[in-house]
């Protein structure tokens, strides 16, 4: 059996479906996956051993070309984990036996061949879960229950990076203070105030993010101490999850970065709004290694990605607090990477 997955979004959204793939792994060790991403997330899956190919989409290929260049992969199966209507209609034209999608996409009822029905507006189960129920419907297998996921997510999640040295002399945390625009972010002042508290602490923060973020936090590093070392578009992907994987630990909200440690087995503060679809939920990082914090509260009010009262309510001490204690249960107990 040759499938294929499709799962051409963001980078975070393609971390949260390895767990998956180790899973199908698991069950099925001879079948061949290949897995169809965007070409800024594809170091993600070529770090994950479960994956046989990783396959690039060529976004900007002719419908033509991109049908014959699918039918040229062979496959037996394609799963439309995130549904994209080009590629829905490229795979029928590609003539890929079975095609299958969710129920909720008009054109899947149209390309494709087995439909299952998953809605993810409105569930209360995590999005890596999510991956594995949806693969699970479709192959008509028993989905592992959510317990076990979060027990070998490190496992199933299969990332493979060069050695990775003892952290437990390393000083250096991986402060991630922007998500571009997916997810709620901690107020920036807040980032700084945490970075003060740890070089007080004797810990040197790196302030990691893309090139695009640097330009804005050039106008915001006046907020933080001197002795921070701002990594912003420093290093490609890969050389990032080595970085993080090499550091004591790593802070941020609702963003790849965090779900890179979580499926490292890293040490991390994920920090999440009380929101429906938004919260630590859904959207948290899954590994036993990290902690996640919202209020405890719900809310309803109408804030924004970068202006919102609960984020802010999290405290940098509160942050701090938290990843001291969990650093200190990974050195005491030894959790694996």
């Amino acid at each position: 059996m040759h499938l294929i997955i499709s799962r051409t979004d963001a980078i975070g959204d393609v971390c949260l479906t390895l767990p998956a793939m180790g899973w199908l792994k698991s069950e099925h060790p001879d079948w061949k996956i290949t897995m169809l991403v965007k070409s800024y997330a594809a170091p993600i899956a070529q770090a994950c051993k479960w994956i046989d190919t990783v396959a690039v989409w060529p976004e900007h290929m002719a419908e033509y070309e991109l049908s014959a260049w699918l039918r040229h992969m062979h496959a037996d199966q394609i799963i439309h984990v995130f549904p994209n209507r080009r590629i829905a209609v490229a795979a029928k034209q590609a003539g890929i036996p079975l095609r299958c999608g969710v129920w909720g996409r008009l054109y899947h009822w149209f390309n494709c061949n087995h439909k299952v029905w998953l809605s993810r507006a409105r569930s209360q189960r995590h999005e890596a879960y999510l991956n594995l129920l949806l693969l699970a419907k479709v192959l008509n297998m028993a989905c592992p229950d959510d317990a076990l996921m979060r027990q070998q997510v490190v496992n199933w999640s299969g990332i493979r990076l060069p050695a990775i040295p003892d952290t437990a002399a390393t000083k250096d945390i991986v402060l991630h203070p922007y998500s571009r625009g997916s997810g709620r972010e901690w107020p920036v002042a807040h980032f700084a105030e945490l970075a003060r508290l740890m070089v007080n602490d004797g810990w040197h923060p790196m302030i990691g993010g893309t090139a695009q973020d640097a330009v804005v936090f050039a106008t915001q590093q006046h907020l933080f101490p001197v002795f921070c070392t701002n990594v912003m578009g420093a290093d490609t992907l890969e050389q990032y999850m080595q970085r993080i994987a090499n550091s004591a630990g790593l802070v941020a909200s609702s963003t790849g970065p965090l779900h890179m440690a979580s499926l490292l087995g890293q040490t991390y503060v994920g920090l999440f709004p009380p929101k429906p679809g938004m919260n630590q939920v859904r959207w948290g990082g899954i590994s036993l290694a990290g902690v996640n914090l919202q209020l405890s509260q719900s809310c309803k009010k109408t804030c924004n990605n970068h202006d919102c009262d609960c984020m802010r309510a999290l405290s940098p001490a509160q942050v701090w607090q938290a990843l001291q204690k969990q650093m200190a249960i990974r050195a005491g107990q030894n959790l694996p990477h």
